[in-house]
């Protein structure tokens, strides 16, 4: 049991930083054709598994002496020095969850702080309260999740853009706010927060909002023109370029070559694989110690 508690921390420890960085460095080459879905779901998996390994690992070190010993209380078979790692796994559970729930109470408060302030310093687009325009030189779009979800544009983005271009990025906006991308980020986000010291949390951050950018991107090419989407973003990245901290030209590079090449028709066999490593990768801890306990 004590060696399977070893081989736990080395898969914790593999999940938190070289498969993280070759992960992330296999989808950098592939990204222009790859499946963002696809990508999500992998690193899902993987902050999964790596927390489940911890926690497996210290429910191993803990229950050692409990495997050959059958039909003995706990408080007589574990050691002093084995309860603190038996709480320490409980305990790192909780504040994973616990950690999560936090995210997501802190993400609602701000976003709904953010349309309060959006409703003093804003006006609706046309008529429609979900669209809000603010007064700035600076090319933006982006939305807010929440309720009935708010996109929104600058009128800077809004003089630098024809019609057709603005009815890009706003149906990029809006496929946002579908999809509940920000759901797709809150783990993510919530993992960083709790561990920065970790690279393998903003790597895991990073690819994911990434991805994200790209999902909405092939969501919304389905009601508006390529061509149109492929002028907003050079106007816009171009406008950003001059120094904004948010500006990713290596993303902006792949968003357009996707916009160029015709939509990937295949996204199904993608998607299963990723679900088959994704159950297997996440399965493996919890296995593994259960395993162990029963058959030994």
């Amino acid at each position: 049991m004590t060696a399977i508690g070893f081989a736990l921390v080395i898969l914790a420890v593999v999940l938190a930083w070289p498969i993280p960085e070759a992960v992330a460095a296999a989808q950098n080459r592939s990204r222009r054709t790859a499946d963002p879905v696809a990508a999500v779901i992998i690193w899902q998996a993987i902050g999964v598994a790596g927390g489940f390994s911890l926690i497996s690992a210290c429910i191993a070190f803990a229950l050692a002496p409990l495997v050959h010993v059958p039909g003995v209380r706990l408080d007589d078979a574990l050691d002093w020095w084995r309860w603190p790692l038996l709480i320490a796994g409980v305990g790192l559970l909780v504040l994973l969850l616990g950690s999560l729930l936090w995210e997501a109470r802190s993400a609602r408060l701000h976003r709904a702080r953010h349309r309060e302030v959006l409703s003093l310093v804003s006006e609706p687009r046309g008529g429609a309260p979900e669209t809000r325009v603010i007064d700035t030189d600076h090319a933006l779009a982006y939305s807010v999740a929440g309720g009935s979800g708010t996109t929104v544009v600058s009128t800077g983005l809004l003089a630098l853009l024809d019609d057709d271009e603005r009815d890009a990025v706003l149906a990029h906006e809006r496929e946002h706010l579908r999809l509940r991308h920000d759901l797709l980020t809150l783990a993510f986000a919530s993992w960083h927060r709790m561990l920065p010291f970790l690279p393998a949390t903003r790597t895991a951050l990073q690819a994911v909002s990434a991805a994200i950018e790209v999902m909405a991107d092939d969501a919304a090419r389905r009601s508006v023109s390529d061509s149109a989407f492929i002028r907003a973003l050079t106007k816009v990245s171009a406008k950003q370029a001059d120094g904004s901290k948010d500006y990713d030209p290596d993303l902006t590079d792949v968003r357009i070559a996707r916009l160029s090449a015709p939509v990937v028709a295949d996204t199904v066999r993608p998607r299963i694989r990723a679900v088959i490593y994704a159950v297997c990768l996440v399965a493996v801890p919890p296995l593994i110690l259960i395993g162990t306990i029963v058959y030994s």
